[in-house]
Parts: structure tokens; sequence; C-alpha cells
């Protein structure tokens, strides 16, 4: 399984992506249940590509980046 950890302008991770859209860095909500996780590595590229690209060309696109993390 995969999660998506989200990455600042600098490239610290501040967390993790939940299901909806939000960034989660609270310990207690890092589960199935919270996070939006994908089962296998093409799902989870074809996500981070989406909103990698949403952050560059949409001005009021995603305010981070995305990083895919295996579980």
């Amino acid at each position: 399984m995969y999660a998506l950890a989200c990455c600042d302008s600098d490239g610290r991770c501040v967390g993790f992506l939940g299901k909806d859209n939000s960034v989660i860095n609270n310990n207690s909500k890092l589960t199935e249940e919270y996070l939006d996780v994908y089962r296998n590595k093409k799902d989870a590229n074809q996500r981070t590509l989406q909103i990698n690209l949403g952050h560059m060309l949409l001005p009021n696109g995603f305010d981070y980046r995305v990083v895919p993390v295996k579980m």
C-alpha cells in the first residue's frame, strides 16, 4: 500500500494526504480510515502527477507537493 506524503516549498514533509485532500499531521489519524491510500504504485504515481502538476500550473491549485511512500 502507498500513501502520499505532503511536502512544503522547502522540501520538508509536513504530513500525509487525507481522503478530503487535507494535510494530516496528527499521529492518531495516520490510519487507512483517514489517509488517502493506494493499493498499487501505478495509482499512487498517477495521483502524485495530478497534484504536482496542479501545484505548478494552476494559480489556485494545491499549496503542497506530494511524494508516494510505501507503508
